[in-house]
């Protein structure tokens, strides 16, 4: 790996001297009853939230970028697992909130099925039932994929007005894609594609409506799309040079939309042959000037500057209070940080735990 500049060894230092008291945090969340994460430290105050899926596997996926996971106390890693088997649905193999009405919402239970199935395999184990049968297109939650035009349909009716929402809808049927065989499943991603290359802006590569962040980060959600298919982002590069343009410009008021240009970059510059060292340092510079805007007192990250979201994903998780929550904080461990270091061309450094970490589980 190369040595990172002197500046840019100063703004990692500051960036990562925010991740002091997230795994002191961490626990505080944890809910041995149930054996799963809350959102935020005060969804355990009110009666119409529980340990919700999605939260839960951030938290696994947090313990495990830290190295944590075989220090956690085999009750807790059975807990996990007895967690996520519990909410898989016999009958439509999805993982499923029971608190909440994630069922109605087809991009939830795409991604709920992509993170809980992560987090079982993590946690050295399965699925109490069978998947998804992508490959019937019979079930109210798998018809969409039984045909090309069907697929077409489909994307025809994402809400292309919000860029981010409708490429969210596209990139969370990756795991649903994933069942199917080759021969079904890549005529399905040549019509994904096919669609959003016609939506297209020809000067950034951004496709769909909304705000310069919003635009940015439905770009963001295609190139996860094409990485999980395993295909090249169209206009590679226009979407690189207008990713910049937005992180140079516009206010970074939600944690987002500070991950999102990382990974946004990341992946397109490695199609482009990797992201130049001077390029490297703005990413760097600007990400950490944003990044202290989300760091709460209680040792985790807000979704938004200065208070959590109540709603991150269409459902309500939170108060939205002025602390710490689970889908900023993942964004921030899982991503951003290593992000950041690698392309630097260091080693993150490992998250500092308290001796008495694991035995925190049992408070």
């Amino acid at each position: 790996m190369t040595t990172p500049t002197d500046a840019v060894a100063q703004d990692l230092a500051r960036f990562d001297r925010l991740f002091d008291g997230l795994l002191a945090w961490l626990p505080t969340l944890w809910d041995a009853e149930r054996g799963g994460f809350y959102y935020a430290a005060s969804s355990r105050t009110r009666p119409e939230f529980e340990a919700d899926l999605e939260s839960t596997a951030f938290a696994v996926n947090v313990v495990d970028r830290a190295g944590l996971l075989d220090a956690l106390p085999p009750t807790v890693r059975a807990a996990l697992v007895r967690y996520f088997q519990d909410r898989q649905d016999a009958e439509t193999g999805y993982f499923l909130d029971r608190q909440n009405e994630m069922r109605e919402i087809e991009r939830l239970r795409g991604r709920a099925l992509d993170v809980s199935t992560t987090a079982l395999r993590r946690l050295g184990a399965a699925p109490s039932h069978p998947l998804p049968d992508a490959t019937s297109g019979t079930t109210p939650f798998t018809r969409h994929v039984a045909s090309v035009a069907a697929f077409e349909e489909w994307l025809e009716r994402r809400p292309w007005d919000d860029s981010w929402l409708a490429q969210d809808n596209l990139q969370a049927q990756g795991s649903l894609l994933a069942l199917l065989p080759a021969e079904r499943r890549e005529p399905l991603v040549d019509a994904a594609l096919a669609h959003v290359r016609a939506r297209q802006d020809p000067a950034t590569g951004f496709a769909g409506e909304g705000v310069p962040y919003n635009r940015l980060s439905g770009a963001f959600k295609l190139a996860l799309f094409c990485r999980q298919v395993g295909r090249p982002v169209p206009l590679a590069r226009e979407i690189y040079a207008a990713a910049f343009d937005v992180i140079r410009t516009e206010p970074c008021v939600d944690a987002c939309w500070l991950r999102n240009p990382v990974e946004l970059v990341d992946v397109v510059g490695g199609q482009l042959g990797g992201v130049p060292d001077d390029d490297v340092a703005e990413l760097v510079a600007i990400t950490t000037r944003n990044a202290v805007g989300f760091a709460r007192a209680d040792g985790g990250f807000s979704r938004h500057v200065g208070a959590s979201v109540a709603a991150p994903n269409a459902v309500r998780l939170g108060l939205g209070l002025d602390e710490g929550d689970l889908n900023a904080t993942h964004q921030f461990v899982t991503t951003v940080r290593p992000t950041l270091f690698r392309l630097a061309g260091v080693d993150d450094p490992p998250l500092p735990a308290p001796a008495d970490w694991a035995a925190a589980f049992d408070g």
